[in-house]
């Protein structure tokens, strides 16, 4: 006989990603309010069922909002059940930092993932000059703590993700140097025996 599964679990798997059955979730949707809400949800929710189970995480995102990033990040450090990440195919902008955050030895990538980082910024449109000094330090400030975690959860110091994010444009990465820059533990490229 099968197993019945809710209406609501089957729901929140379509719809945003989360497989409470199988404790896996899935943000492959730009890192917003709405798919990290979400995300969140579910990991709160597989945390109160079993806080010694591994959670994983599966990261497939052009990247989004650093605020919601941070929120996500600071989530998946203070939870006590196991966070295992995975970047899939594309790990940009704020997502390198969240599949960096998983807990050390259980960082994955797909061998064809590319990894993307630049420097902090929003478009600010016509503002006054004194709120746009403002918003800059701001701005600043994020990117400093962005490396600070980025160096804290890699072999490269904080001076080496600050660099290569004062670059012009973005800078692009494959899996491997996401490996030998230490963002990730392994890729993994086979079937699992």
């Amino acid at each position: 006989m099968m197993a019945r599964i809710s209406k609501d679990w089957v729901d929140a798997y379509f719809d945003f990603g989360v497989d409470v059955a199988n404790r896996r979730v899935f943000l492959f949707d730009d890192v917003d309010s709405n798919s990290i809400g979400a995300v969140i949800k579910g990991l709160y929710l597989m945390e109160s069922q079993d806080k010694t189970k591994p959670i994983e995480l599966f990261i497939g995102s052009f990247g989004g909002d650093e605020y919601e990033m941070f929120a996500l990040y600071d989530v998946c450090r203070t939870l006590n059940s196991p966070i295992h990440t995975t970047a899939i195919g594309k790990c940009m902008s704020a997502a390198p930092l969240l599949v960096a955050a998983g807990e050390k030895g259980n960082r994955y990538a797909t061998p064809h993932t590319f990894f993307m980082v630049h420097e902090a910024w929003d478009d600010m449109g016509i503002r006054r000059i004194d709120e746009l000094k403002i918003d800059l330090k701001h701005y600043e400030e994020m990117g400093e703590r962005w490396a600070e975690l980025m160096a804290k959860h890699s072999i490269k110091d904080v001076k080496f993700w600050k660099n290569l994010c004062k670059r012009v444009g973005n800078t692009y990465f494959n899996a491997e140097t996401a490996l030998e820059w230490g963002l990730i533990d392994i890729i993994w490229d086979q079937k699992e025996e």
